[in-house]
C-alpha cells in the first residue's frame, strides 16, 4: 500500500504527519519516513536534524547510503577529511567508510538519508557490522 506523509513544517520547524521523532544523541533527532512500518521491504528514508554545533556518530558500517542536505550548512567527515556541505548537496557514502555529519554553530542542519532496510542489508551485506569512533 502506498503511503503519503504530509509536510506540516513551518519556517523554523520541519515536521511531517504520522512520523515520530526519535532522539538519537544530544541535539540529534531522526524521523523515519519510509520503513517496514510503511510497508517497505527494501529501503528506509530518514530525515536527520542536528541542532547548531551537534554532530552525528563518527562511524562506519557495512552498508552504503545516500544523503541529501535539505536545510542549513555544516560539514561531513569522510574518512580523515572534512568537507563543507549545505542545502542541495548530495553525498554518497560507500560501505565501511568512516563518516560523520556536523552542524554549523549558528543554524539547524537537516538532511535526508536513504539506506537499505535492516533485514535487506543482511541479505546484501551480511550480518550487521557498525563501528563507532571517538
Amino acid at each position: 500500500m502506498s503511503v503519503i506523509h504530509r509536510f506540516r513544517g513551518e519556517t523554523d520547524g520541519w515536521d511531517w504527519e504520522d512520523v515520530p521523532v526519535e532522539r538519537i544523541a544530544p541535539g540529534v533527532t531522526a524521523r523515519r519516513f519510509i520503513s517496514r512500518r510503511d510497508g517497505s521491504d527494501h529501503l528506509e528514508l530518514r530525515y536527520f536534524e542536528l541542532q547548531p554545533g551537534a554532530g552525528s556518530h563518527y562511524e562506519a558500517h557495512n552498508y552504503e547510503h545516500a544523503v541529501l542536505v535539505l536545510r542549513g550548512q555544516g560539514e561531513v567527515a569522510l574518512g580523515e577529511q572534512a568537507f563543507p556541505v549545505s542545502r542541495g548537496d548530495a553525498i554518497f557514502i560507500p560501505a565501511d567508510e568512516k563518516h560523520q555529519f556536523r552542524a554549523s554553530t549558528n543554524e539547524v542542519f537537516g538532511f535526508l538519508c536513504t539506506v537499505l532496510d535492516p533485514e535487506f542489508r543482511k541479505k546484501v551485506y551480511g550480518p550487521p557490522r557498525r563501528v563507532y569512533f571517538d
